[in-house]
Formats: C-alpha cells, structure tokens, sequence
C-alpha cells in the first residue's frame, strides 16, 4: 500500500515536472521567436547626431527579440556616438523600442579636437559645424576653470555688445582673451573678477577716444596699458586722462 501511494506521488510529481518544462519551452520559443523587434522610434532634441550613426546602431547593436534584447547593451552602444551624453532605452509592447537621445549642449571648442559642455564635460564631437562657438586653448584638466572664466568675461561682455571668441590661460595668473570685435585682452591678476570690472568701468571711455580699440592689457600696476592701431596709451586709475607713452 505505502509503495503504491510513493509511486503515484513519483508519477504525480514527474508528470507536473513534465508540465513545467513544456511550459518553460513554450514560452521560451514565443519569447525568441514571436516577438521580433521591428519598430525603433528615436525621440529627443537631435542636432548633431546623425541618422546614419543610429540605423547602423539599430541594424548591427540590436540583437534578439522584445523579451531577449539586451537594454544595457544597446544603450552602451547609443552612448559611444560622440555627442550623446545620456541615452533611454524602453520597451514598448508587442515590438517597438523606444530610445530616447539627451545631447551635450556644447558651450565651446577645446582646441581642434574636443567639445566643452555647458555642465563641463569635455567630449570629442568637434567638426565644421560648431565654428562659431568660442575656442578654449587648454587642457582637457583646466577645461572647468576656462569655463568658470568663460562666464565671468561673457557677463561682462555682454553688456557691451560682444562676446568672447578665443581664450588662453597662460599661466595660473595671466588670462588673455579675444572677443568676436576683435579686441585683444591680458590679465594678470589674482583677482580676476576685480579686473573685469575694471574694464566694464572705462570701457565706454576707451571707445570713445577712438572707435578703433584693439587691445587692453592690465598686467601693469596701477594701470591700464590699451592700443589704437599702432599707437599705445596708458590710463593710470587715479587720473582722468590717458597719457601717450613714448
């Protein structure tokens, strides 16, 4: 009696076995071979990424089915085109992906090669498109202090109807910069913001004695060395008058 109750809980257990596996095996060839990917919709605010460099990705990157595919993988893949800086990648049921692209937003050019992000990040996305953006000429380790220096000139300006169009932090104390009116700057100063508010002070003064200002420097004490063509004044802070010197 005890050996007929053990063999049909053995049958009853094996046949429920059995019945697991089937499942299993259903489900898994549904999973690999109903539900194929054939719809991948890109979304987000793309400029430079282009559609070539996202249809090799999704006909080379994407590999297996709805339920097999794999997300970490693809989205690794999105994220090795230059430009992206955070990429999504969902599902959407029965056989769409949906990737949704975030950019760098660049704020400038380091060099020749690589791109400044408005958050600091440097990547290398440089190309024709982007030459009208400044050019930081830095290293890829002093790319948060040029941006840091960036914003301090930009807010000053602005207010004067230029902007910044090449900067070189020469040395830990000297800055020099040109802006897109062509008008060469020189700082040499621990207090950098004190000498841009120096040069937002007499800058009206400065054009108006002659329109043709080309260059300021104050790297002199108690100064400010400034060019019209070929002749070079000085403006000592304490006089009202600008001194040629001979």
């Amino acid at each position: 009696m005890d050996n007929a109750k053990f063999n049909n809980r053995l049958a009853f257990l094996i046949n429920f076995a059995s019945v697991l596996i089937l499942v299993f095996c259903l489900l898994h060839y549904i999973a690999r071979n109903w539900f194929t990917v054939n719809r991948i919709i890109i979304e987000g605010d793309i400029y430079h990424v282009t559609p070539v460099q996202l249809t090799y990705i999704a006909q080379n990157r994407l590999h297996g089915t709805f339920f097999t595919l794999d997300i970490a993988g693809l989205k690794s893949a999105f994220q090795e085109i230059p430009w992206v800086r955070q990429v999504s990648v969902k599902r959407h049921f029965p056989h769409t992906i949906i990737v949704n692209v975030e950019e760098y937003k660049a704020i400038a050019r380091i060099g020749d090669d690589d791109m400044l992000a408005e958050n600091g990040d440097v990547f290398d996305g440089a190309d024709n498109d982007n030459s009208s953006l400044p050019v930081f000429y830095v290293s890829s380790s002093r790319a948060a202090l040029a941006l840091e220096k960036y914003k301090q000139i930009q807010s000053i300006l602005i207010r004067h109807d230029d902007s910044l169009s090449k900067l070189w932090l020469t040395s830990p104390l000297i800055t020099q910069f040109t802006t897109k009116n062509n008008l060469q700057v020189e700082i040499c100063s621990t207090d950098f913001n004190n000498s841009l508010i120096k040069i937002d002070k007499y800058w009206d003064k400065l054009y108006k004695i002659n329109p043709k200002l080309n260059s300021i420097n104050l790297c002199y004490k108690n100064a400010i060395a400034i060019n019209y063509e070929s002749s070079i004044f000085v403006k000592k802070q304490s006089e009202s008058a600008i001194k040629k010197v001979h």
